[in-house]
């Protein structure tokens, strides 16, 4: 049976038949064309049929970034069942939230995480388990199965990410949108057919997983480290000729820091893109006088990646913005008021478009909060818009802190904390890093004898994945809150950068 033309598993099929024999993917589990690509991907659904997926099912990918993970995905869309890719960083326990909310029928895991799986599903007994290898045995075995109908607005993922509460919030992405995902990106980026794109984000990240269809849907060929080493990510741009990339601005900084590094070995390279946290302008200048423009990025989750960017030939010109909105985004500035404020005025970026999630998973208050009847997403974040439209970030929503990329909500770390002898009062922030990007600070005002950092990082052990973990201890006599209580928590953020502690 044929797919239909939005879905998923469609543009992949469209591509092999296209393009069978254009090299796909490169990863160190292995490398396939296209055709290769769309056979893995049909034996898989089999496979995945044979232990009972259905349509609609949600399956848990707990894996490494490769092919298996690649395979595994356009599988799942080609039974219409949604991948749940999960973060491989969390703790047991952040684990176990997921998969209870999501209602997992079924956990794929990488024998490398048998240990977090067996713990995760000692809380979750009712989950059906699967290791991959053996999963992958069992692929090769099944039977093609046959494309599922979809319908554009069927999800295809769902994504979990921390809320403003630091509890893990769904979001859900349909067929449609993350095409549109890919069809914005494409007319806004110098993305062409046959270009090497190197992936070295996790694939966990809807930043990471978008790229993968881009790259199918283009006819590009996928190129994913097996982790980050700058060195050897250097040899892989040399070797493939790699034309562009995405990573956050520490993986940037670390390239050309590389003890290897030299300008030739990036010759390939068109341009980078610097996301999931602010992007020094002193790092775009670096590459600049490389030759290669830095395209400072804002996205999310909920916009299945693109957002705003600043494009290449404003790249150096706006060094510090994060740019207007992709070909196909509308973007606009909020303020309390909900009326457009003044250029240069601060406002609340938010984001339309067809790329844009349909909420959160069976969190109707939530996604009343952040997505408008008319198709608006809120982002809370605050920025500054030009008179050419270009975005500056002023602030980050909800108190948020970005640590090498990945997300902090203060207040799960502060749950973590709070029951600590001789804790009286805390508050978790974070505070610039010129490696970080930030790090995550704990403000304790004592009672009696304060616990040490170290005493603070195991409360934080098999709870919380170890980027949440404080850095830095500080301690403070209080605690700066208004008439009701409330923590005033860029106060204290300001009080704690100037005058340490």
């Amino acid at each position: 049976m044929a797919p239909q033309a939005m879905s998923v598993s469609a543009v992949l099929a469209r591509r092999a038949a296209m393009s069978g024999t254009g090299r796909a993917v490169i990863a160190d589990d292995g490398n396939c064309d296209f055709a290769g690509l769309e056979a893995g991907a049909a034996r898989m659904a089999g496979a995945f049929a044979d232990l009972g997926v259905e349509p609609g099912d949600r399956v848990g990918l707990l894996l490494p970034a490769g092919l298996g993970f690649a395979q595994a995905f356009f599988a799942l869309a080609r039974l219409g069942a949604i991948a749940c890719p999960l973060n491989t960083r969390l703790g047991a326990g952040e684990l176990a939230d997921i998969v209870t909310l999501s209602g997992l029928q079924l956990l794929l895991h990488h024998q490398q995480f048998a240990t977090i799986a067996d713990a995760v599903l000692v809380a979750c007994p009712d989950v059906q388990r699967q290791e991959f290898d053996a999963f992958n045995r069992l692929a090769h075995q099944a039977h093609v199965a046959p494309h599922h109908i979809c319908q554009p607005t069927d999800p295809v993922l769902l994504v979990f990410t921390s809320g403003t509460t630091g509890r893990p919030k769904g979001v859900v992405i349909t067929h449609d949108q993350m095409l549109w995902s890919s069809l914005t990106m494409v007319p806004t980026l110098d993305m062409r057919p046959g270009d090497v794109h190197l992936l070295p984000v996790p694939l966990f990240h809807v930043g990471g997983l978008s790229f993968l269809l881009h790259c199918v849907h283009l006819g590009m060929v996928l190129a994913i480290p097996p982790r980050w080493e700058s060195e050897a990510v250097l040899t892989l741009i040399e070797r493939e000729q790699v034309a562009h990339f995405f990573a956050v601005p520490l993986m940037l900084a670390d390239l050309l820091d590389a003890p290897g590094f030299a300008a030739g070995r990036l010759q390939s390279v068109r341009w980078v893109m610097g996301g999931g946290a602010p992007v020094p302008v002193a790092l775009i200048r670096r590459f600049a006088d490389l030759g290669i423009p830095l395209l400072q990025t804002m996205g999310a989750t909920e916009t299945c990646g693109p957002g705003v960017v600043v494009d290449a030939a404003n790249a150096l010109r706006k060094a510090g913005s994060v740019g207007r909105g992709f070909f196909h985004t509308e973007l606009r500035l909020r303020d309390e008021t909900g009326n457009e404020p003044a250029t240069g005025a601060p406002g609340e970026i938010q984001l339309r478009a067809r790329h844009i999630a349909s909420g959160y998973w069976n969190d109707p208050e939530a996604t009343a909060q952040s997505f408008m009847p008319d198709g608006w997403f809120c982002t809370g974040d605050i920025g500054l818009m030009d008179d050419e439209g270009f975005v500056t970030l002023v602030d980050r929503a909800r108190n948020k802190i970005i640590t090498g990329g990945e997300n902090v909500y203060p207040a799960e770390v502060e749950r973590c904390l709070a029951d600590l002898p001789g804790v009286a009062d805390l508050a978790v922030i974070g505070l610039p890093d010129p490696r970080w990007g930030e790090v995550v600070v704990a403000v304790i005002v004592a009672d009696g004898l304060p616990p040490a950092l170290e005493t603070i990082k195991a409360a934080c052990d098999g709870r919380l994945a170890g980027y949440k973990h404080p850095r830095r201890l500080v301690l403070r006599a209080a605690l700066p809150r208004n008439a009701t209580g409330k923590l005033l928590r860029m106060q204290l953020r300001d009080d704690v950068e100037r005058n340490g502690g």
